[in-house]
């Protein structure tokens, strides 16, 4: 749903924001597995130890936050729960907003 700087700062591994690169920000880590149209954002997110450091920062939490809302707003508009949302279609509203996804 979005991409963030390759920044990762937490178990013993950092990697500063002067690569240039970016990685994917996925909207399955923000949906529980057992609970449907509950979307989880922040430093809640799905991951292991690695993505954990690297989401754990302020400013990929807002990342999170503003796809999470923005996935909630297209499926309910869609008619679908947040689980069945389409992920293009959240896509295409994030670019709308000035989102970069890619």
């Amino acid at each position: 749903v979005g991409i963030f700087p390759e920044f990762v700062d937490g178990y013993n591994i950092l990697i500063l924001p002067t690569t240039g690169r970016y990685f994917q920000v996925p909207l399955r880590c923000m949906q529980s597995p057992d609970v449907d149209n509950l979307l989880v954002a922040g430093r809640c997110v799905a991951g292991d130890k690695v993505s954990h450091a690297a989401m754990r920062n302020m400013m990929a939490c807002t990342v999170t936050g503003q796809a999470a809302g923005t996935a909630a707003a297209v499926s309910i508009r869609e008619g679908t729960s947040t689980h069945h949302v389409p992920v293009d279609a959240v896509q295409r509203e994030l670019v709308q907003q000035g989102v970069r996804i890619s």
